[in-house]
């Protein structure tokens, strides 16, 4: 950083798209509208798993104003299978089903009409002729010796395995005081932004342009997929981003129904446009969570865990052209969490069944991590009597233990996880619950309290693809001394854009107006990698700091000629830089961007490149393991390890099984904080989510793959009405790899309600001894747990 006190990072900076939001004048790719523009519809498999014997669009093609029907037999004569790779094992999948499909809701035909409402209609027309094949649902099941296969090419349904271990894991049980064991039940459900996926496509043939408006993560990502499958000169596509309400994860390409509008954007040589639905967007925009994983815990008297075994099993849905079946793989990896404990077996199981199939969701499966490795705690803390707080600060790794490499050889670049746990029992009052809680059992209420810790890393990274630990960004200052940066991260909707601009603001020295930031479109920003796991800020904000600082650099250099003093000399600030110790003597930007830009021969700039412009790509440097930590090398695919503490306080009737969330309090750690106001927008966000998946939300198949769940009347999300006021806190343990010590936020706070809830449970009715081990907790599942557990605590 230049000189100056940093005016803006840590400021409660509002976000700069806020005004303009707020008075509704945003554009979402639903807003785009071009004269000649088509509609486009979707028929959707109405079965599991069957063959597709027939396709009738006769009566689809009679409704007025439809222009088109595209088959799935038709699209994949013109282009071809989409080719994917799981682990060594491909798989041939098609845009538009052709054969077969393997899950309720893939699509296998499309309308183009001139209204969206003919479209639907004449979708809804086309008929199919099915011929049943066996279905799979179960992911245990699908294991079994013959299960009905969901890729008939594959051997099995196993798509992958991984497993580590470390230390003497048989040792450690043999000489333990004590073992806990359990299963836990991880349900399927899913994220849902306000604005579904949404895209209108152009193509201009004479130029041989295609023009993609998308609500996309990933546009530069995108554009290459693209080009390889439409076998279109990349440069002659561009992919623009508009406003996006919302991602989480759930907008990252490349899903099938992407190339079918590129597709009919280039062989109907006119604008096709579409909006997904919230039925589609719950029947096959993509699932996430569900598995089961097995645990059992060596403890001491004391609470430490001397040894783990832990067996996951992920259903991962059908196979498909998104990369989200990595998110079980990435539970496995990054156990035991925070805690060190040197002795684990962990082994994980990722299966297909004929589901939906999975999409990135907030979290990526640390979420279940997080949920297991709290639940263990838990149990050691019962059975070895101990405080469970006190389990925790037993186990958890040393402030100054860290980098540290976790027993999966993932490196944790920093943390003082003893710190956050403190702060967030103060908050809460923890050492005094129990008077309040006595108080409360006088009153006929029963009130409990839980806590539990996340470990969300974040900034995902795996070199060989395009999700790799870089991204680029360029900064330019005008003639006049405004600042445009061109970022190659994108913003789903949390504000990064805002906290990019303060990051460049302070390293200038500038007026944060004066910075503009732009994302999201391909023909003007640097290549970029876009936004998912954070990355935003923790990359696209370290580019832009870099690129800044070149720009500081000439700046400096340019004055200290000027002002014929040294650079060393300098400070900076609101737009002026100056001589330290004299601020009157100093020059505006604008009279030194008007000298580098005018006077490129002059004495000043003679011996510089002229302009103002610098594009720097940071590259983030935890992917890949520093040897002095990790001497047999390797690649840590999350360079940082933000991590959370929570606590809540809950209300149970034990009668109706009905439960009220008092209070919720979070205390995070994610290194430096660019903007509190939007970390904690992000924060409420992700808390709200965790607990609508400890509480509500869950996607339910029958035993024919029919999902029974597909709209918001029997997909409950938790309202504002339903949650308390988030009580939340920072503890600030800056990352060692990052310029400006950040870590990321946007996927913390979503990991911990589903343990701490339960955890509150157990602790307002310690009468019942009970074990929850599942989730969500609606009412009915714990009225029927509590009468289980009453029956088996009374006299026979």
């Amino acid at each position: 950083m230049n000189q100056q006190a940093s005016r803006y990072i840590g400021a409660r900076v509002n976000a700069l798209n806020s005004r303009r939001l707020v008075a509704g004048k945003g554009q979402y790719a639903a807003d785009l509208y071009f004269d000649n523009m088509l509609y486009l519809a979707f028929a959707r498999s109405s079965y599991a798993h069957a063959k597709i014997l027939r396709v009738d669009t006769a009566a689809a093609q009679a409704i007025t104003g439809v222009v088109k029907v595209l088959t799935g037999a038709e699209l994949k004569a013109a282009l071809g299978p989409l080719e994917s790779d799981f682990m060594g094992k491909r798989a041939s999948i098609d845009a538009l089903a052709a054969d077969t499909v393997r899950y309720v809701g893939e699509p296998l035909a499309v309308v183009a009409a001139h209204d969206k409402y003919s479209a639907r209609q004449a979708a809804d027309l086309i008929e199919v002729e099915y011929e049943d094949l066996p279905v799979v649902v179960d992911c245990e099941q699908a294991l079994q010796p013959g299960a009905p296969l969901v890729q008939p090419e594959w051997d099995s349904n196993l798509l992958g395995e991984v497993s580590y271990r470390a230390g003497d894991v048989d040792r450690a049980f043999s000489t333990a005081d004590g073992v806990v064991s359990g299963s836990l039940s991880a349900h399927r459900y899913v994220g849902t932004p306000i604005e579904p996926r949404a895209y209108v496509a152009s193509f201009e043939p004479y130029r041989g342009l295609l023009t993609i408006w998308a609500s996309t993560q990933h546009p530069h990502q995108f554009r290459t997929m693209l080009a390889e499958i439409l076998k279109l000169p990349e440069a002659n596509i561009r992919v623009i981003l508009n406003d996006v309400g919302g991602a989480f994860g759930a907008k990252m390409p490349l899903f099938p129904d992407e190339v079918v509008i590129a597709y009919l954007a280039m062989d109907l040589a006119r604008p096709v446009k579409w909006v997904e639905e919230r039925t589609e967007s719950l029947l096959a925009g993509g699932h996430a969570r569900e598995g089961r994983m097995r645990y059992e815990a060596a403890y001491k008297k004391d609470g430490q865990v001397t040894g783990l075994r832990i067996k996951l099993l992920s259903d991962l849905g059908a196979p498909s052209t998104l990369r989200a079946w990595a998110q079980g793989f990435v539970t496995a990896a990054i156990l035991p969490g925070p805690y060190q404990i040197a002795n684990c077996e962990i082994e994980m199981q990722g299966v297909v069944t004929n589901k939906c199939p999975w999409v990135a969701y907030r979290g990526f499966g640390k979420e279940n991590a997080a949920f297991l490795m709290e639940r263990v705690m838990d149990r050691v803390a019962a059975a070895s009597g101990c405080d469970r707080a006190a389990v925790r600060r037993r186990n958890y790794i040393a402030p100054n233990a860290f980098p540290y490499v976790q027993v999966t050889g993932a490196v944790l670049d920093s943390g003082n996880y003893p710190a956050t746990l403190d702060k967030l029992l103060k908050m809460l009052d923890y050492d005094n619950f129990p008077l309040l809680q006595a108080q409360a059992a006088r009153e006929g209420r029963r009130l409990g309290i839980g806590i539990a810790h996340e470990l969300m890393p974040e900034g995902g990274a795996r070199p060989g693809a395009l999700t790799s630990g870089y991204d680029g960004c360029t900064v330019r200052m005008t003639p006049t001394g405004d600042l445009k940066v061109l970022s190659g991260v994108t913003s789903p909707g949390s504000g990064n854009e805002t906290a990019i601009a303060q990051i460049v603001a302070d390293t200038l020295g500038a007026d944060l107006q004066r910075v503009f930031v732009v994302q999201g479109d391909t023909e003007i920003c640097p290549f970029g990698l876009g936004n998912y796991s954070s990355r935003s800020v923790l990359i696209g904000g370290a580019a832009a700091y870099e690129a800044a600082c070149a720009i500081r650099d000439k700046l400096f250099k340019v004055a200290a000629r000027m002002l014929e003093v040294l650079p060393t000399d300098l400070a900076a600030e609101r737009g002026r830089i100056f001589v330290a110790d004299t601020p009157s003597h100093g020059l505006t930007f604008a009279q030194l961007a008007s000298e580098i830009y005018r006077n490129s021969y002059g004495p000043y700039t003679i011996d510089l490149e002229p302009g103002l412009e610098a594009t720097r790509y940071f590259r983030h440097a935890n992917v890949y393991h520093q040897p002095k930590l990790h001497p047999q090398g390797g690649q840590s695919n999350y360079p940082s390890w933000p991590d959370g503490a929570a606590g809540c306080v809950v209300e149970v009737d034990p009668d109706s099984g009905s439960l009220k969330l008092l209070r919720y309090c979070y205390v995070h750690d994610a290194g430096t904080i660019i903007n509190p106001l939007l970390a904690e927008g992000n924060l409420h966000g992700a808390i709200a989510q965790g607990i609508g998946g400890a509480l509500y939300e869950r996607l339910v198949y029958d035993d024919a793959g029919q999902l029974n769940t597909t709209t918001f009347y029997n997909y409950t999300l938790p309202t504002a009405m339903d949650l308390p006021t988030f009580e939340l806190a920072h503890q600030e343990t800056p990352g060692p790899f990052n310029p400006l010590g950040c870590k990321g936020v946007g996927e913390s706070g979503i990991g911990a309600p589903l343990s701490a809830i339960l955890s509150a449970v157990e602790n307002a009715l310690p009468e019942l001894n009970l074990c929850l081990e599942q989730t969500p907790l609606t009412p009915d599942r714990l009225w029927h747990i509590l009468e289980q557990a009453r029956r088996a605590a009374s006299p026979r």
